[in-house]
């Protein structure tokens, strides 16, 4: 069964395949054509195009080896995710815990979220706007429990013209509200994974608790890693047209996301590592182990925070 430190290929299907397991290998075939690759291997799969057929022997293996599969809209927007039910040897004590947590406890909580949050987007809006820049900071030192004073909306306003102009809103239509949306879906998608696998239920948030949603707590816990994405889309604005429309290549380069190089108390970990690290914090805190979450932290001095490697497939 795989485990997450040894998964890391993301795979990107954007034409018509049928997906099935073959010799207990993840078997693509398209075109009377076959690309298999070891399930121990792959990390995520997203499917845009509405011609992919998938058998439910591969679909069980993908949930042994906790393979998160994500399906996408029209817009190719991924908006639904096929993720292991089970697999945390405490889930039952840990959900009760979880459940039961106090409302102090979880103001606690939120006030580390928001403060690195707005640490983050400090950092990364000091390429584009160094007065914008110190106005967040200094908000982000000034959180108080549960985020009372609301600093997180007053950082976004100065975060998001900063990257992107005083009329860009998160409201528009747009491809570069597209970028966000889909790079947000990935990383969201994954951090429901490692809740579950880690014995805790997305639904019951911390602080989001929108009773229609299923992922208030992974909305919770993704809050500091939307600055990675947002700074990968920043990179495709520079490097290719985003402005007029989102496309496929773009969607190619936002999979590698979950590559993203992370810092973690002061070690390096890619993305789809560090999340399971901030998700253990999460079980321990809850436990009693421990009373700090480890956060992502932006380093802007690290290759401006941008590096990505290039593990994914295209098929």
């Amino acid at each position: 069964m795989g485990g997450f430190d040894e998964a890391y290929r993301s795979i990107f299907i954007s034409n018509p395949a049928k997906l099935s397991l073959k010799n207990n290998l993840f078997c693509i075939t398209q075109e009377g054509k076959e690309i298999t690759f070891p399930l121990r291997d792959i990390l995520i799969v997203i499917s845009e195009s509405n011609q992919v057929s998938i058998t439910t022997s591969l679909l069980s293996k993908l949930a042994d080896h906790k393979i998160a599969f994500f399906t996408c809209d029209d817009s190719h927007i991924p908006n639904g995710i096929f993720t292991p039910y089970l697999g945390y040897y405490k889930t039952s004590e840990t959900l009760q815990i979880q459940v039961s947590l106090s409302k102090q406890t979880k103001a606690i909580l939120w006030q580390q979220i928001i403060k690195q949050k707005l640490y983050n987007q400090a950092m990364l809006a000091e390429f584009f706007c160094p007065e914008s820049s110190q106005k967040i900071l200094k908000l982000s030192k000034n959180v108080m429990l549960n985020d009372s004073k609301n600093l997180e909306s007053q950082g976004a306003i100065l975060y998001f013209q900063a990257l992107f102009g005083k009329k860009f809103s998160r409201r528009d239509f747009n491809p570069i509200n597209s970028a966000l949306n889909y790079a947000y879906a990935i990383i969201r998608g994954c951090i429901a994974r490692s809740l579950v696998s880690s014995g805790l239920l997305p639904a019951f948030g911390i602080f989001h608790k929108n009773q229609f949603n299923a992922f208030n707590l992974a909305d919770d816990m993704m809050e500091p890693y939307r600055i990675f994405a947002d700074s990968l889309v920043c990179l495709l604005l520079e490097k290719q047209d985003l402005q007029k429309e989102f496309q496929r290549n773009h969607r190619q380069n936002l999979v590698s996301i979950l590559n993203a190089k992370i810092s973690c108390k002061n070690k390096y970990y890619p993305m789809y590592r560090a999340i399971p690290r901030t998700i253990q914090s999460l079980v321990n805190t809850l436990g009693g182990f421990g009373n700090e979450l480890v956060l992502p932290v932006f380093i802007k001095e690290n290759s401006d925070g941008r590096e990505i490697y290039e593990n994914f497939g295209d098929v």
